[in-house]
């Protein structure tokens, strides 16, 4: 089946308009495609699927990778633009291709981390990428599902840090734990309040996988009243949040399962084991 999609390739590409650039073949607006290798996969990438790809991103007469490169998984849908529209109805698991096109052609927000800029819009970009490996919806929900059985800790980790890598530099990690935050105004890692203070403490809770609110203090009647360390009454995540935040200010905390809900999840709201996003605001006590 391959063999035929090869040749399929091979005449598309002939029928395509020449480059100027040698041994490419024009097969987008301004986008020029070389093949480097041939793997053996054999269907192209299509909406839903989810695929391991290697990028090493460079000028056009720079050593490839100079300017970015990375290994990791996407998703085809959100990559499906600019540049690699024409690119991911010609690749199977296993090609390896070089690219040329402008910078302003390419899917800039999906391929990079928001801490490295894009490069300016009139450098010309040589691409080289390797599809690695490509899974339908169905075979990830298997691997995601094995993932989950066999290692619940490092499944639960890489969901927290590809929550926390969407906005690179704004999450700091609470020492070597799995509990992330950002707190607005000047954050400290050292307890404020002392032992017995009385508190008013706000919070909303979220599944992190699917933004669905798991807890609230406003469906309760408001702030939740706690004098500060009395054991048993927060979840150890709450601990920590209120032990960071200063009088009037809110932060957002990625509590790993184990400071939050743990294998006992949200009956019809979380799975057993999975993290949570909370925003958490806390206030001294008025005396009544």
């Amino acid at each position: 089946m391959r063999c035929i999609g090869l040749l399929i390739t091979a005449a598309v590409l002939a029928g395509c308009t020449r480059s100027p650039h040698a041994g490419y073949k024009l097969v987008g607006d301004e986008v020029h495609l070389r093949y480097i290798a041939l793997g053996e996969g054999e269907r192209v990438p299509v909406d839903g699927d989810s695929l391991l790809l290697r990028f090493r991103a460079s000028g056009l007469n720079d050593e490839p990778g100079s300017y970015w490169s990375t290994e990791r998984w996407y998703s085809a849908a959100e990559i499906r633009a600019g540049a690699l529209l024409p690119v991911l109805r010609r690749l199977h698991a296993g090609d390896s291709m070089s690219v040329i096109a402008p910078a302003s052609h390419w899917p800039w927000p999906a391929l990079l981390r928001k801490d490295i800029p894009p490069p300016h819009d009139t450098l010309t970009v040589r691409m080289e990428l390797l599809l690695l490996d490509l899974l339908t919806p169905e075979a990830s929900a298997e691997r995601r599902a094995r993932f989950k059985t066999n290692d619940p800790e490092g499944f639960e980790r890489m969901l927290i840090e590809a929550y926390a890598a969407q906005d690179s530099g704004a999450w700091t990690r609470w020492g070597t734990s799995d509990l992330h935050y950002r707190i607005t105004g000047i954050a400290s890692d050292t307890a404020h309040w002392a032992y017995g203070t009385p508190l008013r403490v706000n919070w909303e809770g979220f599944g992190l996988a699917d933004g669905r609110t798991i807890d609230a203090t406003a469906r309760n009647g408001g702030d939740f009243a706690w004098d500060y360390g009395t054991p048993d009454q927060l979840l150890q995540g709450l601990e920590v949040a209120v032990s960071l935040l200063r009088e009037g200010q809110r932060g957002e905390f990625i509590f790993p399962s184990r400071m939050a809900f743990g294998g006992r999840g949200v009956p019809g709201l979380l799975e057993p084991g999975m993290p949570v996003r909370y925003a958490v605001s806390v206030s001294r006590a008025v005396p009544g």
